[in-house]
């Protein structure tokens, strides 16, 4: 029983001066959507869970109440806007006094403001590239002095591989930004930090709950299972990332969109 629980614990947990120290993900971006639903699996799977949000209060904090009910875990809260170095420093000072190192990082947080290509203005464009490229940079840059070993898993899209849509040519670069981040940290984080990421396609969350419903069906005709992912789905394969069970994955981009019929 002893062998069993120690061999248990030593991949959750640490011991530290004789106590079980339970691991820690940091998620940015997680207050709903598909953050959210990859805190409640890293929370399911006893990790305690550090949530980065930049707007929605009241969302964070019922997903805080949620995974601290249901499952045997601590979870600190942090606003910050991830675009912003000053916040970003702030946040792990805040993380510091959570918990001295963590073991993952998610980089999810992300926006999209779409729109006809020649309304677009360089404000917007920048905005887009400064919270999902540079806030992935920033959030990376500065989690490196709480890692010893660990995986690092970004959130890219398919939409900075292949699938790009005029109206979101600001979001189809910044997510092929992310996707070369995450080949350039894997190569100067090798051997103690695993980098990689994920690619998904259509997700069932708010930011497509708006979609026109003739143009939602013609996408799902697109996709080899004709339907837009659950977030959970794409949360399962962001946790298998993270685990044990991918520890000699590195420097990888997984699609996960469904399988391509164009």
């Amino acid at each position: 029983m002893v062998i069993l629980l120690l061999f248990f614990y030593s991949k959750k947990c640490y011991i530290i001066n004789g106590d079980f120290v339970m691991k820690t993900v940091l998620i940015t971006g997680a207050s709903r959507g598909l953050g959210a639903s990859i805190a409640r699996i890293f929370a399911k799977n006893n990790y305690n869970v550090i949530i980065n949000y930049k707007e929605s209060t009241q969302l964070a904090e019922n997903l805080k109440n949620e995974l601290e009910s249901n499952f045997n875990v601590k979870v600190l809260l942090v606003k910050a806007d991830i675009s912003n170095e000053n916040e970003v420093k702030n946040m792990f000072q805040k993380v510091i006094g959570f918990s001295s190192k963590i073991d993952v990082l998610v980089n999810n947080a992300s926006i999209a403001l779409d729109n006809d290509l020649t309304s677009k203005d360089a404000s917007e464009f920048k905005r887009v590239l400064d919270v999902n490229l540079l806030g992935t940079y920033l959030v990376t840059k500065y989690s490196l002095d709480l890692f010893d070993t660990g995986a690092i898993i970004n959130v890219s899209s398919t939409n900075g591989i292949d699938t790009g849509y005029i109206e979101s040519i600001d979001y189809d670069a910044s997510k092929a930004g992310v996707i070369s981040l995450t080949h350039d940290f894997a190569r100067l984080l090798a051997p103690n930090i695993r980098v990689n990421a994920v690619a998904p396609g259509w997700i069932n969350t708010d930011m497509t709950s708006n979609l026109n419903p003739d143009f939602k069906k013609a996408e799902e005709s697109k996709i080899l299972l004709k339907r837009f992912a659950d977030p959970e789905e794409v949360a399962k394969v962001v946790y298998f990332l993270a685990s044990d069970d991918a520890s000699y994955i590195n420097d990888t981009i997984i699609r996960v969109d469904g399988g391509k019929n164009v």
